[in-house]
């Protein structure tokens, strides 16, 4: 309960207004950096005008999720999450499928990958996500993975 009530009086000094707007500014630099890159889709239920946090999924034409959110760990240190997000219609809606067994590393995948940030989020952790994110899919993943219990891991 303290550290509850301690969060919630720093987040009031910092000003509950600075907050929305740098979460807005974060929101609207990572997807316009994500728009840039031609393969990647950012799944959106009320489009982009609509009040949101620091949260956006996407999809990568081509690319297995648990994949994709691998080699941005392994290969960027980058943490993302992969999957339906314990919300398995909503994004079965989003994404326009149905349910699918899970794929092979390297084999393209019907989830989404889902990326965070805060309003204590630094810029060049903006700009390095979306640097990786056009690595990839241009470059492709440097390391090899494999699928271990239905999820993709890097080789050692």
């Amino acid at each position: 309960a303290y550290a509850v009530a301690s969060a919630c009086e720093a987040l009031t000094e910092a000003g509950w207004d600075a907050l929305v707007a740098r979460q807005q500014y974060l929101i609207d630099r990572v997807r316009a950096g994500l728009a840039e890159i031609p393969q990647v889709k950012v799944l959106s239920l009320f489009g982009e005008d609509a009040p949101r946090v620091g949260v956006l999924s996407f999809v990568v034409d081509g690319w297995n999720s648990s994949h994709f959110a691998a080699a941005l760990s392994a290969e960027y240190g980058i943490g993302v999450r992969d999957g339906l997000f314990c919300a398995h219609p909503l994004l079965r809606t989003l994404l326009g499928t149905a349910p699918e067994t899970p794929a092979e590393c390297g084999a393209p995948s019907l989830n989404a990958i889902r990326v965070s940030f805060g309003a204590g989020t630094p810029d060049e952790h903006v700009d390095r996500f979306v640097t990786a994110v056009r690595q990839l899919v241009t470059e492709g993943a440097k390391w090899t993975y494999r699928t271990e219990e239905g999820r993709c891991v890097p080789v050692a």
